[in-house]
């Protein structure tokens, strides 16, 4: 992974993530994380009460509850969609040929090669499509890792140290070193993106290329093949 693509893909993900996430729909992600938050909440105090599932001092049992909620509504978060209904956030591939797929596709890699003129408006039209589909992916992806923290945490302050629960304690670091892999790899596609942008917004535009097959001028209509009967026909007659 390249570090200064990634730190350019902070910065896109952040200055263009009001173009493509909906604030409305982000609004109602809160709602239904919040709701998702206080019903795990409400769930693991009660089966404390009842059941005194939380073995620590009360200060560690709060924080376990606390944890417990948080890492509930978080891992909602990135199953909520925040993009208005029928938008596609799904990355696009360039259509045309595969020889010009492969070409442009080449173009966000880790080293790209020299691009070619006539590659521009394809590329600056994939860089803002793709830039999309990271923005959002990024949005959605950065909740599982929190939620994984947040969940070892709890599991920590509710649970007290033996050899049974080494298996339960490590696995949620784990998973969250494992599941950061979306939300690094759409940061650093953002900012491959915006460096393949960048090289196409340099290059001249193209200039329109004319079609052989577009008349410029109304040529002579029907066959220019003259029959033998056409000669005789024109010949002025004999008297």
């Amino acid at each position: 992974m390249s570090s200064g693509a990634f730190r350019t893909g902070l910065r896109v993900v952040r200055a263009r993530r009001s173009e493509f996430v909906d604030a409305g729909r982000v609004r109602r992600r809160t709602l239904v994380c919040g709701v998702v938050a206080a019903s795990v909440g409400t769930a693991v105090t009660v089966a404390d009460v009842l059941w005194s599932v939380l073995d620590g001092p009360s200060v560690l049992d709060v924080l376990a509850v606390v944890c417990s909620a948080v890492a509930a509504g978080t891992f909602v978060a990135a199953f909520v969609r925040v993009t208005p209904r029928g938008t596609d956030d799904r990355p696009t591939t360039p259509s045309g040929d595969w020889r010009r797929h492969e070409r442009i596709g080449r173009q966000f890699a880790a080293r790209p090669p020299a691009m070619l003129p006539e590659d521009r408006d394809a590329v600056l039209e994939h860089a803002e499509r793709t830039t999309g589909a990271s923005v959002v992916l990024a949005e959605r992806a950065v909740w599982i890792p929190v939620a994984w923290v947040a969940a070892w945490v709890g599991i920590l302050a509710g649970t007290s140290a033996g050899t049974d629960q080494v298996t339960l304690v490590l696995l949620p670091p784990v998973f969250a070193v494992l599941q950061s892999a979306s939300f690094i790899a759409a940061v650093t596609g953002a900012g491959r993106a915006e460096a393949a942008r960048a090289r196409a917004a340099v290059l001249p535009a193209p200039e329109p290329v004319d079609d052989p097959r577009r008349r410029h001028g109304r040529a002579p209509q029907g066959s220019k093949l003259a029959l033998p009967d056409d000669s005789q026909r024109d010949r002025p007659a004999r008297i």
